[in-house]
C-alpha cells in the first residue's frame, strides 16, 4: 500500500510540475513550438552550440555548452548550423538568421556596427566608436563586442586591433585570426 501511495504521489507531482512549466511557459509567451531548446553542431572549426526560442536565435558559442532550454534540435537551430556551415564551406558570406538581440541599446549598435563590416574586410574598435557616434568609447564598444552572444553570425572576428592582430588572448583569439584567414583568402 505505501509503495503504491508513493508511485502515485509521484505521478502526480510530475503532472503537477508539467501544468506548473507550462503555465509559466504560457506566461512567457512560449507556445508549444515556442519552448527554448539549443543544440551542439560538429563543424570542420569544432562544435558550436545553437539556442533559439522558436521565433529566433538567442545565442550561437564555439564549443559545447549546456544552455538554458531543452538540449534537443530545432528548425532554427538546424538552419543556423547549416548556415555556418555554408559560411565555413565558402558558400556564403552573411547569414540572415532572425536574431533575438537582448543586449542594451549601445551593444546592439555596436553588433550593427560590427554586422556592417564588409566580407574579409576589418575594422578596430576606434572605427567602431566612430561610425556609431561615441568617439572615443573604443573600450566600451571592446566590452560591447565581449557581450555578444552570436559568434561567427556577427562577425566580432572583422574587428581587430589597432595592429591588425585578432583582439582577445588564447584560443578564442586564435579562432577569430582563423576565420579571418579564411575570408581573406577567398
Amino acid at each position: 500500500m505505501c509503495v503504491f501511495y508513493r508511485t502515485c504521489a509521484k505521478a502526480a507531482a510530475a503532472r503537477a510540475r508539467r501544468a506548473y512549466n507550462a503555465d509559466k511557459n504560457e506566461e512567457r509567451g512560449f507556445m508549444d513550438g515556442d519552448r527554448p531548446t539549443y543544440y551542439s553542431y560538429f563543424t570542420p572549426a569544432g562544435p558550436i552550440t545553437v539556442a533559439a526560442n522558436g521565433r529566433a536565435i538567442t545565442r550561437i558559442t564555439l564549443g559545447k555548452a549546456p544552455l538554458a532550454g531543452v538540449c534537443a534540435p530545432s528548425e532554427l537551430t538546424n538552419k543556423a548550423a547549416t548556415q555556418v556551415q555554408e559560411y565555413l564551406a565558402g558558400k556564403r558570406t552573411s547569414f540572415s538568421l532572425p536574431l533575438s538581440t537582448c543586449g542594451t541599446p549601445f551593444q546592439q549598435q555596436v553588433w550593427d556596427a560590427v554586422a556592417d563590416i564588409p566580407y574579409a574586410q576589418t575594422a578596430t574598435a576606434a572605427d567602431i566608436a566612430c561610425r556609431i557616434g561615441h568617439a572615443g568609447a573604443h573600450r566600451a564598444v571592446g566590452a560591447a563586442a565581449r557581450a555578444c552572444p552570436f559568434a561567427i553570425a556577427v562577425p566580432l572576428h572583422r574587428l581587430v586591433r589597432a595592429n591588425g592582430q585578432p583582439w582577445g588572448e588564447g584560443k578564442p583569439a586564435r579562432v577569430r585570426g582563423a576565420l579571418l584567414k579564411l575570408e581573406q583568402s577567398r
